[in-house]
């Protein structure tokens, strides 16, 4: 490979079975590359063993210009798990069901050509990475853990610069991680649907999840507090948008060096689920909770750089649209600002 800078190549980590007229994304990508001077694009697959981490650290080490994730938010985090603290630009081309970052980054779901020009032509920013950690994962996790994939070549160099090392069972996220409710949605979601109403296939989760337990747990932040809380799920909120434009949490940014810690209440059934996505939908409109009447379904924020969180019970967990298992105990960081984004 030619080590020129105008001619280093950019990488497309990318997940077979997520994309899709891979000839077109190929054709475009390879135009973008030539436009602005870099050698030919190199292709490298995900698998189920390493979801992105392994095979951006490999584009890395060979002096990738622009590493591209072309996936669902799963292949995103992965890709991004790696990019940490290198200054290589990523950029994301959506092709999963709820394409989370892609939303909250101005980058279309439904639109390849303009998704590609982003890559190559967009704004550029420095966003922030979270890191959750479950000490005591029941049984083995359903996905590896992003920091057991990281290559020890590329911890040494983390090290010897003074930047956090993930431990090796911490996992990546960049939207929003949770335990309860949400993680029953996440776990509940048929592949089958996802692939036939995309997000609708959530709803049709989150209907059939209504009835999930309370979640009870003493939380810890950096303010020094702890807070005991009780509510349907507690998250971890790395920035505001989900699907069709719900905010979730207003007051989230990306590069703030900081998580929106929140506690979802939705008590006497039907009606306190129904007051709850109404306060929910209502922050995207600039109506804050306060101003609007029923008491029995909430949402409390709380910003924290890190989270220590103790359940009285097990209960499933999440990072970015991926359940991970179950567990009591959650320990959550923020990396601020340690990967270089392309954006719209």
């Amino acid at each position: 490979m030619n080590d020129s800078p105008s001619r280093r190549s950019p990488y497309v980590v990318f997940n077979p079975v997520k994309v899709t007229k891979f000839h077109r994304l190929r054709k475009l990508v390879t135009l973008s590359a030539r436009q602005v001077g870099m050698g030919e694009p190199v292709w490298l697959e995900t698998t189920e063993d390493d979801p992105g981490t392994g095979q951006a650290a490999k584009a890395i080490a060979e002096g990738a210009a622009l590493v591209i994730a072309a996936g669902g938010d799963g292949t995103v985090r992965a890709v991004a798990a790696a990019m940490a603290h290198t200054n290589i630009p990523m950029a994301v081309l959506p092709f999963g069901t709820g394409n989370l970052l892609g939303r909250n980054l101005r980058v279309p779901h439904d639109d390849l050509a303009e998704a590609v020009d982003i890559a190559f032509f967009g704004l550029q920013s420095n966003i922030d990475i979270g890191w959750l950690q479950v000490p005591d994962l029941e049984g083995s996790p359903k996905l590896p853990p992003e920091g057991s994939l990281i290559p020890e070549v590329h911890q040494e160099k983390l090290m010897k610069k003074g930047l956090p090392v993930p431990a090796e069972d911490e996992f990546s996220f960049l939207v929003v991680a949770g335990q309860g409710w949400d993680a029953h949605i996440m776990s509940g979601a048929r592949s089958d649907l996802k692939d036939k109403v995309g997000w609708g296939a959530y709803v049709v989760a989150g209907a059939q999840s209504l009835r999930s337990p309370n979640i009870s747990a003493r939380v810890a932040l950096d303010n020094g507090k702890h807070y005991a809380v009780t509510g349907r799920s507690l998250l971890f909120a790395n920035c505001s948008t989900l699907v069709m434009g719900v905010v979730l949490a207003p007051n989230a940014k990306l590069d703030d060096g900081k998580l929106d810690v929140a506690i979802l209440e939705a008590e006497h059934g039907l009606i306190g689920w129904l007051d709850l996505f109404t306060k929910i939908g209502a922050q995207g409109l600039g109506i804050r909770k306060e101003e609007l009447p029923g008491t029995s379904g909430n949402i409390e924020f709380k910003q924290s750089s890190w989270a220590h969180s103790q359940m009285s019970k097990s209960h499933l967990i999440q990072v970015d649209g991926d359940a991970i298992g179950r567990g009591r105990t959650i320990n959550v960081r923020v990396d601020r600002q340690a990967l270089a984004i392309r954006h719209g």
